[in-house]
């Protein structure tokens, strides 16, 4: 899902990630976004199950990389 030596402590750089390789466009991370600096926290009630799957798996994915490295 992102890129192979990617890792970030920003959830927007995870989403921009996502977006550059084709799994969310700009209107999902705007949502997102909004989203999340309204409930400051991460919210993923707005988006479709799909791609709601795939950045919750980036996000997992993004912490076990910063866990070893």
């Amino acid at each position: 899902m992102v890129d192979k030596d990617f890792s970030s402590d920003r959830y927007s750089a995870i989403l921009g990630n996502l977006r550059d390789n084709n799994y969310l466009t700009q209107e999902d991370i705007d949502i997102l976004m909004k989203d999340s600096l309204e409930q400051s926290s991460i919210v993923l009630t707005s988006i479709s199950l799909e791609k709601a799957e795939i950045v919750r798996r980036a996000i997992l994915e993004n912490n076990n990389r910063k866990k070893f490295k």
